[in-house]
């Protein structure tokens, strides 16, 4: 009887056992299928252990929760100061939030509990160069280098350099470090045949796409590059045969319709070269050159009309607008005058004049200039001349402007005012060399307004 019991207790005990863990178990079922919102459904039905807050924390961040997701791995932070796996999935989150700088303290944290942690060391330095702290990342990258050559490293060390450094030569040799101790990286190949290409070395980026080429024929990158490159080579029946493989696995970026329509113009192949121009053109409708090539492709088309808008689209392109031109003048003078450089000055105010003809006030500024800054009485009198004659007609013998307090109103009329006065003033002293020689007194010469 007692026997009977026993097998009775024990298979109860079992069965409390077997219902304790069964829910674990379809948690982690269902996190292996990555099922993440039914794990979840199903840690809220369990009491919370250290390993389903883990589970839990992941969920949440694989599902894009990364908000939720660091609570959960700040409570194990707070339950567990030493964790280092909760500081590393905390730099997570704050990593897919933007938050580089908190993520950053993370990652430092594990490398205070554990030096040699190799992920924590490599996300280390990758914050540093989000944060664009590029001499920290590049002295860390450099002696995580010396310790491991690996691909990573070395990219993180040349992603460093691209911070520090705008010469080519620098950047190319970091990347033809990494393209020949690991060829078939394609990273390395893609960086480094981009730096040949805009810096016009284009057999050099033949030469780094066909060496990757010897272990992957498929890589869309290093493919649109070597195209490109072979088209920029002028070798433009292989540019041809790459760009028919890109276009035809559906691969219709914008450089791929643009350098291939030009591989086909080259070739006096006009048809084809118009039916990718224009696919280009969707991309980018107010590129120059591109623009230029469609046109010329037009004209030896059926589509001639549309040709010269094309060219004149182009032309109407390539020049600024006069506004824009102006207010660059306006800064520039402006510097001029802050510079101390007045002959500069005027010189960019007669630039902007050109830009702003409605703008005579200039004129005004121009003499102000000659006479204070650089006591050039002949050509004070210049521009006063030249401002006084585009007064309108009739304002002449309208009243000044004056303020509540009496002083002068500066404005276009009151100004005219002012030039004519000036000038009447300087004219009258002319007849005496002397005073235009640095000897007139105090304020003789000197106009009512400022410009």
């Amino acid at each position: 009887m007692k026997r009977i019991l026993f097998l009775c207790l024990l298979c109860s005990c079992l069965a409390v056992v077997r219902a304790q863990t069964s829910e674990p178990s379809s948690i982690q079922r269902a996190m292996n299928n990555y099922d993440y919102e039914t794990a979840l459904q199903l840690m809220e039905e369990v009491p919370p252990t250290v390993s389903l807050l883990y589970l839990k924390g992941k969920a949440l961040k694989e599902l894009g929760r990364n908000r939720e997701a660091l609570e959960v791995f700040r409570q194990l932070i707070m339950a567990d100061s030493l964790n280092l796996r909760a500081y590393i999935e905390a730099g997570e989150c704050y990593k897919a939030q933007g938050k580089f700088l908190p993520a950053l303290q993370c990652y430092e944290h594990v490398l205070q509990l554990k030096p040699g942690h190799k992920y924590a060391r490599i996300q280390h330095i990758t914050q540093l160069l989000n944060l664009q702290r590029y001499q920290e990342a590049f002295g860390e990258s450099s002696q995580l280098a010396e310790q491991d050559s690996s691909a990573v490293a070395l990219h993180l060390k040349a992603q460093s350099l691209e911070g520090l450094y705008t010469d080519p030569n620098i950047l190319i040799g970091a990347y033809q470090e990494i393209h020949d101790r690991y060829p078939d990286d394609y990273v390395a190949a893609s960086k480094l045949a981009s730096l040949y290409i805009r810096n016009n070395y284009y057999d050099y980026a033949i030469q780094v796409c066909e060496t990757y080429r010897l272990s992957d024929t498929t890589n869309l990158s290093v493919n649109r590059l070597a195209a490109q490159a072979y088209c920029l080579n002028q070798n433009y029946d292989t540019a041809i045969t790459r760009y028919r493989t890109l276009l035809a696995q559906g691969d219709t970026t914008f450089y791929n319709c643009y350098y291939a329509g030009i591989s086909y113009y080259a070739k006096d192949l006009y048809f084809e070269a118009h039916g990718l121009l224009e696919a280009a053109r969707k991309y980018a409708p107010e590129h120059v050159d591109l623009l230029y090539y469609l046109g010329r492709t037009c004209s030896k088309t059926s589509w001639k009309e549309k040709g010269i808008d094309y060219m004149q689209d182009a032309i109407r392109l390539s020049f600024p607008t006069d506004s824009l031109v102006a207010r660059l003048y306006a800064g520039l003078a402006d510097c001029y005058k802050e510079a101390g450089e007045p002959q500069k000055q005027i010189e960019t105010l007669m630039k902007l004049y050109k830009y702003s003809p409605q703008k005579h006030s200039l004129l005004y500024r121009a003499a102000y200039v000659s006479y204070f800054r650089l006591r050039d009485f002949e050509a004070t009198e210049k521009y006063l001349k030249a401002y006084i004659k585009t007064r309108p007609e009739g304002s002449r013998n309208l009243p000044q402007e004056v303020a509540e307090d009496g002083t002068v109103i500066i404005n276009e009329n009151n100004r005219y005012n002012a030039a004519e006065r000036w000038l009447e003033d300087l004219q009258k002293r002319k007849k005496v060399e002397d005073f235009f020689k640095g000897k007139t007194k105090d304020g003789v010469g000197t106009p009512l307004v400022a410009p």
